[in-house]
């Protein structure tokens, strides 16, 4: 059932009007000729007792202290001090958390009370029932309902203080404070059972699998005196905590941690606390990964000879997320325990070598964006399965000469599915131009529904979104000479090769791969499948998710399969000595992107098989002297395949 704002509104009406039940006196008897003065609306001083008492409620949900403290009788202002009462209620609110108070005044009921002064006997007084409903960020909803005590000063009807109104253990000398407990943190563990991280009985938080994953699972640290002001006062963090830092153990924070212990205590000035709220602790979740062991360690194995790289292996079925890896590696206990679980000593990480390059880091992503122009021009219509076009060492456009990788030729009427394997820019960027004509947005917007310039939606794990830049990212993005100018044809043919301004992650090239090989399905990676607690209660469960279906018709995204088959089948395909005698149809595309240095990057994302893709895979070395997607990263990601196929 989905509460509204007036339906919410309306039970606390009710829950007040309820403790304003419980507060009243029982029936009495029909009332005789002659009736003893009552709560009745012809009693005067029964009215003047409830307007004041409805002033002090008000002034209470309005957190109008100060006039709270103006209706009290002067003798319980000597005694308290109005400082020492708001003082008190201000406390209150902040340990509580108080975000709001409910309160309503019943029907007065005829008493007497000693006088606010010693010396004199009792007074006319009323008790008037009132019932508080306390909202709080830490609690929950705390409920009160008193008899507020009402008398007759000498200036009028005042209201008689005591602690007990706000709580019935809490003194008149007593102060609040907080005890905070936290709780055990939760493990994080891969379907297989391998644990990742886990807290020893001596409350140190370990990494058993060392360096494996060591960015996507992250570290922890303590909470430090200094930053302990700059954290929500709800979340209860104590000095010395532990949270989490990155990865993994920051994105799931709130999961891991679970909930900490809050006891609300009066402290007398002699004697024990007595507990007045008491939150109970929830132990924090073990959180169920989708992270292989055997992909992941082969995939940073495959990296180690590179100070600067990158790979994301997911499943196409689900969206599963089965590898991050980066180079160089990181352990975590550099930042916990400074040595290894054996003892040897650790140095010191690079913010580089903490950081999840496999989300997080964007780059031009070469001609491994050519099969993106291929659909694009399969949509359009501008360009079918028998479409022959050239692939010269060069092409100009618009007076501008463009290149071929050192100029290679194919000579003047080339296939498609050639000048992919071939990797031709002179044959994609005047097809990227003939969509252009046809459609300004279709290659833009084709980029956009596999994921690119914006988040993967992966839960629980920071991710980049990297750069689309298209019409709208124009408008809002001056060009190199300090102006803004529309996106134009240039931009169309730096996009079709993922030059120009784009930036992508291995994960997003992964996953757009993965769409390709299980026809058109974008799934928003997954790399947590649930979080239980100790006792097995599941706190938190996802099921794969789709994104979206990619608008792209399934015989062109067969022929796409074809254009990437023959970059290894075809004998001078990219990736051809790569994946020679690989008894899988591997189907994937290279990429060797200027960046602006000597040093291009060279990526290889790929799926395989053809035609039921069970994994995808996308590896990128970054600025790698000598290299290209083909020689470099294609034999990379063989290895991850062949650990995958082959185990």
């Amino acid at each position: 059932m989905i509460w509204s704002r007036e339906m919410a509104r309306t039970a606390r009406l009710l829950l007040v009007a309820t403790l304003l039940a419980g507060c009243a006196a029982p029936p009495t008897p029909e009332p005789s000729a002659s009736p003893s003065p009552s709560a009745t609306p012809a009693n005067p001083d029964a009215a003047a007792a409830r307007l004041v008492a409805r002033k002090f409620v008000a002034a209470w949900r309005g957190g109008r202290y100060e006039r709270m403290a103006q209706l009290l009788a002067p003798a319980d202002r000597d005694r308290s001090t109005p400082e020492a009462i708001i003082g008190l209620l201000r406390q209150f609110d902040e340990l509580a958390g108080v975000t709001r108070i409910v309160g309503q005044a019943g029907a007065p009921i005829r008493s007497s009370a000693q006088s606010a002064s010693s010396s004199e006997g009792p007074v006319p007084a009323f008790e008037v029932p009132i019932g508080l409903i306390f909202e709080t960020d830490r609690f929950g909803t705390y409920a009160v309902r008193r008899a507020l005590v009402v008398t007759e000063g000498i200036t009028g009807w005042e209201v008689r203080w005591s602690p007990s109104l706000l709580f019935p253990a809490l003194g008149d000398r007593d102060t609040l404070a907080l005890r905070r407990s936290p709780p055990r943190r939760g493990r994080i563990v891969a379907v297989g059972g391998a644990v990742f991280a886990q807290t020893r009985d001596d409350g140190k938080r370990v990494y058993p699998q060392e360096w494996l994953a060591g960015q996507t699972i992250g570290y922890v640290a303590p909470v430090t005196a200094e930053e302990l002001p700059t954290l929500p006062a709800t979340a209860d963090y104590v000095v010395g905590e532990a949270m989490g830092r990155s990865g993994l153990e920051q994105g799931a924070e709130e999961l891991l941690r679970g909930t900490p212990r809050a006891v609300l205590v009066a402290v007398p000035p002699i004697g024990d606390p007595v507990a007045l709220l008491d939150r109970p602790m929830v132990p924090g979740a073990d959180l169920t990964i989708t992270i292989r062991p055997d992909l992941q360690a082969t995939a940073e194995a495959a990296l180690a000879p590179y100070s600067d790289a990158a790979t994301a292996v997911v499943d196409p079925k689900s969206g599963d997320v089965w590898a991050l890896a980066s180079a160089p590696r990181f352990n975590p206990h550099a930042m916990t325990l400074g040595t290894t679980l054996a003892g040897q000593p650790l140095a010191a990480p690079s913010a580089g070598a903490r950081f999840n390059k496999a989300a997080m880091a964007a780059y031009p992503a070469g001609s491994s964006f050519k099969p993106f122009t291929l659909l694009a021009a399969l949509k359009t219509g501008v360009a079918t399965p028998t479409t022959r076009m050239s692939c010269y060492g060069t092409w100009t456009y618009s007076g501008f000469t463009f290149h071929n990788y050192k100029d290679h030729t194919l000579g003047g009427s080339v296939s498609l599915e050639e000048a992919m394997a071939f990797s031709c820019n002179t044959t994609y960027m005047p097809l990227s131009i003939r969509v252009w004509d046809a459609d300004q947005l279709a290659l833009p917007d084709l980029v956009g529904q596999f994921g690119f310039g914006q988040s993967t939606g992966i839960a629980h794990l920071a991710d980049a979104p990297g750069i689309l830049p298209d019409a709208r990212y124009f408008k809002t993005t001056k060009r190199g000479g300090g102006n803004f100018s529309p996106y134009g044809p240039f931009d169309q043919i730096q996009l079709a090769i993922g030059q120009g301004s784009f930036l992508g992650t291995p994960l997003q090239l992964a996953n757009a791969y993965a769409a390709f090989g299980n026809g058109g399905k974008l799934w928003v990676p997954r790399i947590v499948i649930q979080a239980a607690l100790p006792n097995g209660e599941i706190v938190e469960s996802n099921r794969p998710r789709l994104m979206r279906q990619v608008d792209i018709a399934p015989e062109h995204l067969a022929y796409l399969a074809k254009t990437l088959r023959a970059v290894i089948t075809l004998s001078y395909g990219t990736a051809h000595r790569a994946f020679a005698g690989f008894p899988i149809a591997v189907a994937g595309k290279s990429g060797t992107a200027e960046t602006g240095t000597p040093r291009p990057d060279a990526w290889f994302p790929a799926y395989a098989p053809i035609g039921d893709a069970e994994i995808a895979v996308a590896t990128v070395l970054v600025h790698v002297k000598l290299a290209t997607g083909g020689t470099d990263a294609a034999p990379l990601v063989r290895r991850v395949m062949s650990r995958y196929f082959f185990p």
